[in-house]
């Protein structure tokens, strides 16, 4: 039995499409960033345990465990306070500083907002 043109070009069309949705979801989902997973950079909020003798750099040198300096965790650091502080991390170095002895949670917060002249 011979086919006539049109029954072959309504499954070619189709395929057409089908192939052409498929590059478009695979491309859209591709991921453009250099960066790996785990090494995007957010803000987390770290609470630390509180200890009667805490000095003002108690906050840097829990994060420079994770972060190899005191200088370098200063660099991070977004807010500071007793018992708690900011910092822009990889998830990575997040999840790593959740596990130091002392700390007691790390949760990501919304980044901040940028204001006029910074």
């Amino acid at each position: 039995m011979a086919k006539t043109t049109m029954q072959l070009v309504a499954p070619l069309v189709i395929l057409t499409v089908l192939t052409i949705a498929t590059i478009t979801v695979t491309v859209a989902g591709a991921d453009t960033s250099a960066k790996r997973r785990g090494q995007e950079i957010h803000l987390f909020e770290v609470t630390v345990r509180m200890l009667d003798d805490m000095d003002d750099d108690y906050n840097y040198q829990l994060l420079a465990t994770v972060l190899g300096s005191v200088d370098a965790a200063r660099s991070a650091t977004f807010e500071t306070e007793p018992g708690t502080f900011s910092a822009f991390l990889t998830n990575n170095q997040a999840r790593k500083l959740s596990k130091v002895p002392g700390v007691l949670g790390v949760r990501e917060r919304d980044d901040p907002v940028p204001t006029e002249g910074h």
